[in-house]
């Protein structure tokens, strides 16, 4: 997290120090005062409320984030859209369908801590070796059913399969894989859609 503040600080005393500059350069030449100026105040001020609003935000950007384990649904009848994503810091859950009855799409998300068991059980019951040698199986899709797409980031890295369950080395991390069901399920059924 210290990172990642770090590194917008320098964005927004960056942008202070151009504006500051532009500010003193159309002092000097009052000529080009008016929309430069009003563009240069209106992107500073969304560089700063981005800052402030991602400083304050307590989302997947955490300290460790050099491994990551996601999970993304997409398809079906209602076109549903379903993604987890854990790191060692947080747990991100979203969710959307089509409700049909109602003529829109409806929506939940929300990110909670990880727990330290959490991250040490999925962490435990994962091997690389054994994920990246997990082959995509046939588009679900394809025919009105829903594709389960997983992807591990570890340092910078992404690997990924979908639907490889019936796949001979998916057996081998099993208990990875209902680990990410078991919280699927918990957030699935408290998710309140609007």
């Amino acid at each position: 997290m210290q990172r990642f503040r770090n590194f917008f600080h320098h964005i927004y005393t960056c942008s202070v120090q151009a504006a500051r500059a532009q500010v003193e350069k159309e002092t000097l030449n009052p000529i080009k005062k008016g929309c430069n100026m009003k563009a240069k105040i209106y992107s500073n001020l969304a560089v700063t409320l981005v800052v402030i609003f991602s400083i304050s935000c307590n989302k997947i950007i955490e300290d460790d984030d050099s491994l990551i384990f996601s999970v993304h649904y997409s398809g079906g009848w209602t076109s549903i859209d379903e993604t987890l994503t854990i790191n060692s810091g947080a747990t991100h859950y979203s969710s959307g369908y089509y409700d049909r009855e109602a003529m829109k799409r409806k929506s939940y998300q929300t990110t909670i801590k990880t727990s330290d068991e959490q991250w040490d059980h999925l962490t435990n019951a994962f091997n690389l070796e054994a994920f990246t040698k997990i082959r995509d199986g046939s588009c679900r899709a394809c025919v009105d059913g829903v594709d389960e797409t997983f992807s591990v980031t570890k340092n910078g890295e992404t690997y990924s399969f979908y639907n490889g369950i019936a796949d001979e080395h998916y057996q081998q991390i099993q208990g990875f894989f209902d680990s990410i069901y078991e919280q699927l399920e918990t957030f699935r059924n408290n998710a309140e859609y609007k």
